[in-house]
């Protein structure tokens, strides 16, 4: 799993394999890839990976964007994905949203009368949204990003002369500047 992970993902999308039910249709730059779970379940493996917390994502960027549901998954500056539906559910618990990485969308285009996502490999992909879903989709993935290079959010700004170099071990005081320090990165979240 830890080798398809590190590998440039453009897209994550559920697909019905013959023979093998619910899987996992990843989309990467030079070829694409069957694995063998659902969709949902490869996405909890990829947040387990990155020890990130999709809830807590969720409810903030929920919050932000005053909005509930199809929420980018937001990874780092450079890894969010947005969800937009590729197919529809066959039965109970099936998925249908694709994510696809930002950063490596080329465009929205109309092919044929739907609505289809080109990514920096031209590959086209049909979806079964609007173009106007799909275009708010990648606006508010782009005002996450936006809001994540504007605050600054990912990076402790800190001199590093301001410790000791050397390893004694931990006082009162060390641990309560480390508390200030917290008690206020968490206020500015």
């Amino acid at each position: 799993m830890e080798e398809r992970i590190q590998r440039d993902i453009l897209a994550i999308m559920p697909s019905y394999e013959v023979n093998l039910g619910n899987c996992t249709r990843l989309i990467l730059f030079e070829e694409e890839e069957i694995v063998k779970i659902t969709a949902k379940t490869f996405i909890k493996n990829l947040c387990k990976y990155y020890h990130f917390d999709q809830k807590a994502s969720s409810k903030y960027f929920g919050d932000l964007l005053s909005s509930r549901s199809n929420l980018p998954l937001v990874f780092s500056r450079q890894l969010i994905y947005i969800q937009l539906k590729t197919r529809e559910p066959i039965g109970k618990d099936d998925g249908a949203m694709g994510y696809f990485k930002l950063q490596d969308i080329k465009k929205i285009v109309e092919i044929d009368g739907k609505t289809t996502i080109r990514m920096r490999n031209n590959l086209d992909i049909s979806l079964l949204c609007s173009m106007n879903t799909a275009k708010k989709q990648i606006k508010q993935g782009k005002l996450v990003m936006e809001l994540l290079i504007k605050n600054d959010r990912l990076k402790v700004k800190e001199a590093l002369e301001y410790y000791n170099y050397d390893d004694g071990p931990a006082m009162k005081s060390d641990i309560a500047r480390l508390y200030m320090k917290l008690d206020d990165i968490i206020s500015k979240i």
